[in-house]
């Protein structure tokens, strides 16, 4: 028995992999309802447009164009190919002589009893395609890690940043204070000039800690993001120090650990009203077990650091589901721990607002 292709199947892997647009199997769903809905399906123009609201959405996506040209280069090959098996060469005269042989005659046999046959239940099959390459690591090609693969974009840290906030009124008077300006009237009868006052100035201060232990490695690229992102956060201020496994009394410049800063001359320049310290590690949960001299140099650290800082926020890359029976399930007693993810990043934010 032959599996045939699913409807438009083919133009769904040829817009993943000649156009390059970033589809999930969820997508090639969502336009078999929309067919079986009765969108798209009253011409081939009907076709196009419900596919690029689809799979394209956005008009100024620079994948646009490699849309239109692999739509219509697709149904090219589809007419050609269509008209080329109409256009067959008609049978020769002699391919309809058929030569007569006398009948055979069989012996009939006696019949063997019915037996009733259970069906054989059907098992659903994936579909055939071309979703995954049959060698995916072949040595002259190289994986490379997209942006889609991330737990959390680049627009989501940007504006995650900008939730730490610690307004402060300072500089030049700006601004004009509208209450006291009215009550300055009320009590003179007169209004001669507006009551000024300084803008506000974001002086939230930022502490960023990351681990660049063994078990970290595989979420360098993830730490490296948030780092990358911090400027456009306006913070008033934002440090950033590694360390390994735990923080210890001295923290690294650098990843690689060329230069160290000692503890005891960083937590006096910290401020208890505006610092907030975020720790990216997984917390022993990579590589599981639990570690008791880990768990109380941390404590030590956590405990080091809460008196001189406004708040102090875990956050580890790894699934919260492989926190227990680990390291990281004993620091939560002590520390608030959430996912590296945006919903994780933004509550690690929001719990130092109090």
């Amino acid at each position: 028995m032959t599996q045939q292709t699913p409807p438009l199947f083919d133009l769904f892997m040829v817009m993943r992999e000649e156009a390059g647009l970033p589809l999930t199997i969820d997508q090639y769903y969502l336009l078999l309802t929309a067919l079986k809905g009765g969108f798209g399906v009253a011409s081939r123009e009907d076709l196009k447009q419900i596919c690029r609201l689809l799979w394209v959405k956005s008009k100024s996506s620079p994948q646009r164009e490699q849309f239109e040209q692999c739509f219509d280069g697709y149904f090219q090959k589809y007419d050609r190919e269509r008209k080329a098996g109409k256009e067959k060469p008609a049978s020769t005269s002699t391919d309809n002589i058929k030569t007569e042989k006398p009948p055979i005659t069989k012996p009939e046999l006696p019949k063997k009893p019915e037996i009733a046959v259970k069906p054989i239940p059907q098992i659903p099959i994936a579909i055939k395609g071309k979703l995954l390459r049959k060698n995916p690591f072949i040595e002259n090609e190289v994986y490379k890690l997209s942006a889609n693969d991330f737990p959390v974009t680049k627009r989501q840290i940007q504006q995650s940043w900008r939730y730490f906030r610690c307004p402060v009124r300072e500089g030049a008077l700006t601004e004009i204070d509208i209450a006291a300006t009215i009550q300055k009237v009320g009590q003179e009868g007169i209004f001669l000039e507006p009551v000024m006052i300084p803008q506000r100035i974001n002086r939230a201060e930022l502490l960023l800690l990351i681990d660049v232990s063994n078990s970290m490695i595989p979420f360098n690229l993830l730490s490296q993001r948030l780092v990358d992102n911090l400027q456009g956060g306006r913070l008033g201020k934002a440090e950033v120090y590694y360390f390994l496994n735990c923080p210890g009394n001295h923290l690294y410049l650098y990843p690689q650990g060329s230069q160290v800063k000692s503890i005891d001359d960083l937590l006096p320049k910290l401020h208890s009203k505006r610092t907030v310290v975020l720790i990216v590690s997984d917390g022993g949960a990579a590589r599981g077990g639990v570690s008791p001299s880990r768990i109380e140099f941390t404590e030590e650290f956590i405990k080091k650091f809460a008196r001189c800082v406004r708040h102090i926020a875990w956050l580890n890359p790894t699934p919260e589901e492989r926190w227990e029976y680990t390291t990281a399930e004993e620091i939560l007693q002590f520390v608030q721990m959430f996912e590296l993810n945006s919903s994780g990043l933004k509550a690690a934010i929001r719990s130092g607002k109090g």
